[in-house]
């Protein structure tokens, strides 16, 4: 049998996707530690509030342009700082090591008596925090149009954060304009300086181009949109301090509405976006930030997420809900069933890097025996294309052991 170099959170997505094909990316970077050592630099991002982030690069680096990962620490709006969330400081670690810039940013915090006793101090903190998380996407931008200290690729920005941090980002990336939030969500964006915030670093853009969402929740999934940006997401199906489903926050403590992974899963489905997902059932907030073989699928997850968005050659317009395809078995090991409810026109199989390893054609049928013994273990992308052309062509994700 060949052997298994795949990890328990390939196994344990729910839903996959791959994003916009960029430039291939050099063999092993993005998704394997090419670099054994990484630099820290400790800076303020936010004049106005003196704000600090931790920038973690790979050590020795030589490439001229890099994909940037931003993180925002938990603590329920009302404490913790860029140092002490593990979860996001290994992650930057971790994604430095792989080729990476990361950064672990603190924002503005609120107290936890006021945020309980009046919602519109609750509101105001939260905004207040996406206000700072958008100025530390500025911050690059800047950086990238002036010195070029951080030889940031601007258009591969990922954001995203945990608990708290990843409530910040996913309204950063949802919440695109003033006229889709509500309007006590408006009230208090426009006494923070607008959908963009006051946080300093003006005229740069404060878009990302994919969300990192560990155990965070967005006010209403009505800010899901088709054509919104991917997510990778997780949280556990009992969390009573972000909501799985749309509740109140720190157990009903927090009257303002938030809606987690239970919601918004059937959301990104329905406006196809494209996404991967993973459900810790029976657990409750958090649980990778105290089970090391957690965290690590959760990093694995993560990895497997920003190397498609960041490098997969297959692209993501390409992915449909037009038509049923289904593959099994899943793993494989000598050959794949497909199964479609159209008939199947050709199979173009990919690997990791977007090379084509694999081309069937002419198949005129809705039933397919994919042969895959010529390929190694790993992980592969499968586009599947249709007799009638009208029907776009999918892509769904094997992997060979």
């Amino acid at each position: 049998m060949k052997r298994k170099i795949y990890s328990l959170a390939m196994l344990a997505i729910a839903a996959f996707s791959v994003g916009k094909a960029n430039a291939q990316c050099p063999t092993g970077r993005y998704n394997s530690f090419m670099f054994p050592t990484y630099t820290v630099d400790s800076v303020v991002y936010s004049t106005p509030y003196n704000l600090k982030m931790d920038i973690y690069q790979p050590a020795g680096d030589a490439l001229a342009a890099r994909p940037l990962v931003i993180l925002a620490h938990g603590g329920s709006f009302v404490g913790g700082t860029r140092h002490d969330d593990a979860t996001v400081v290994d992650l930057c670690k971790n994604l430095a090591k792989r080729g990476y810039v990361t950064a672990s940013i603190d924002y503005r915090l609120g107290n936890l008596v006021s945020m309980v006793l009046d919602s519109t101090v609750a509101i105001d903190v939260v905004i207040k925090a996406i206000s700072d998380g958008k100025a530390a996407v500025r911050f690059f931008r800047q950086d990238a149009a002036t010195t070029n200290t951080y030889k940031i690729d601007v258009n591969n920005i990922y954001y995203g954060g945990n608990s708290a941090g990843a409530v910040l980002f996913m309204h950063a990336g949802y919440m695109r304009t003033m006229g889709e939030a509500p309007s006590y969500i408006q009230t208090a964006l426009t006494a923070n300086g607008g959908i963009d915030g006051n946080s300093g670093n003006a005229g740069y853009s404060s878009d990302g181009k994919a969300v990192i969402n560990l155990a965070g929740a967005l006010n209403n999934v009505s800010f899901i949109n088709a054509g919104d940006i991917p997510s990778v997401n997780v949280q556990g199906d009992i969390d009573n301090t972000v909501p799985y489903v749309c509740a109140y926050p720190l157990s009903g403590s927090v009257h303002v509405n938030l809606c987690g992974l239970g919601t918004m899963e059937p959301e990104y489905v329905a406006k196809s976006i494209y996404h991967m997902s993973k459900v810790y059932p029976g657990d409750g907030h958090v649980p990778w930030s105290s089970d090391p073989l957690k965290f690590a699928q959760v990093d694995s997850m993560v990895t497997e997420f920003l190397y498609n968005v960041n490098c997969s050659a297959v692209n993501v317009n390409d992915v449909s809900t037009a038509t049923e395809v289904s593959l099994f078995p899943n793993p494989a090991s000598s050959e794949v069933n497909i199964r479609s409810s159209e008939l199947l026109n050709d199979v173009i199989v990919y690997d990791q890097t977007g090379r084509v390893v694999l081309t069937h054609t002419a198949i005129n049928n809705k039933n397919y025996v994919l042969n895959t013994n010529a390929l190694s273990s790993g992980m592969y992308m499968v586009k599947v294309h249709f007799n009638n052309e009208n029907y776009t062509p999918i892509v769904k994700r094997i992997v060979i052991e």
